[in-house]
């Protein structure tokens, strides 16, 4: 049976219209991608807070502020769409009050980095950083994909170790700096101390139909498959009652929910997939659909997979 793409995100979020808002619940129910980062003292992010689901849904039935708030930012990249949906939480919830967005620190002139999120909740004082990653696994066996060496992005461009490294190196120590003390003294000197938070969420795709995951990860991660074109295209010819879509990244975080005309739409664009991966080599995620049989007629995803080039991956990754 295929992995569930929502098992670590059991809320009903069929319930809520807004995917915009489903994101954001994405963003708060969703498990995390690691359940520890080996050497670092950072509470891992989300934290659970069953208290947020009434405000995710009246958020849901006025959600003005959210759309002003996306809107807002005219990035399309889908890291910032992510961080700037966390910006709206921790803006906009009762339990938590943002003080910072992005501070820099400076040494000579010369940045040194940026916080991602300094935040106050009651008495204690925050150093939250964030990440969405999407890791394909290239391993060949459920040891050698402990390792977090072969878990890399569907572009070729990243890796989960390396990603880990420096958030463990760099961006997680950033107030433990002089420069970073200094300022955090100035700015917010009745704060005793800083805790540090580390929210990497995403989705862990490992070869079809394999079920890997890398060391330390959380076992509720998100999951998800993938295959090289033309295994894909095997696969699919022999299994053509099956519903897909291609997911444009705006559509990465929450489950997909669509209308049928949606879906009349979404069903042309799959005669672009050998093209887009085959000729422009750019790797695609897909969902696989199942129709809802209430009475709003809606298709869902059951779960999700990219396809990659044939020669998938590029050898000059880092």
């Amino acid at each position: 049976m295929p992995l569930t793409t929502i098992d670590s995100f059991n809320k009903p979020v069929h319930q809520l219209h807004h995917q915009v808002v489903r994101d954001l619940a994405w963003c708060c129910f969703s498990a995390p991608m690691m359940r520890e980062l080996p050497g670092s003292n950072a509470t891992i992010f989300p934290l659970n807070n069953d208290q947020l689901w009434p405000w995710l849904s009246a958020l849901d039935q006025q959600p003005d502020a959210l759309l002003a708030h996306i809107s807002a930012v005219k990035s399309t990249r889908l890291g910032i769409y992510y961080e700037t949906l966390w910006h709206f939480y921790f803006s906009q919830h009762p339990e938590w009050e943002l003080l910072q967005h992005n501070l820099q620190v400076e040494r000579n002139g010369i940045t040194l980095g940026a916080f991602d999120f300094l935040c106050r909740r009651n008495s204690e004082y925050w150093h939250i950083e964030t990440a969405v990653k999407f890791y394909l696994c290239n391993a060949t066996s459920a040891e050698d994909a402990r390792n977090w060496h072969h878990w890399i992005g569907p572009a070729s461009h990243d890796r989960l170790d390396v990603k880990l490294a420096r958030m463990h190196q760099h961006q997680l120590p950033l107030h433990q700096t002089m420069e970073a003390r200094t300022q955090l003294q100035i700015l917010y000197p009745e704060a005793g101390e800083w805790k540090t938070g580390l929210c990497v969420q995403g989705y862990l795709f490992s070869p079809a139909f394999a079920d890997y995951s890398p060391e330390f990860s959380n076992s509720n991660h998100g999951k998800g498959y993938w295959w090289r074109l033309q295994d894909f295209l095997q696969y699919q010819s022999k299994h053509n009652e099956m519903e897909w879509m291609i997911l444009e990244r705006h559509q990465w975080l929450a489950p997909v929910q669509i209308s049928d005309d949606e879906r009349v739409k979404s069903a042309d664009s799959l005669a672009q997939l050998e093209q887009q991966v085959g000729e422009m080599k750019r790797p695609l995620l897909l969902a696989a659909l199942k129709k809802n049989n209430s009475a709003d007629n809606y298709w869902q995803e059951e779960w999700r997979a990219f396809v990659v080039p044939d020669h998938w991956p590029d050898k000059n990754i880092i």
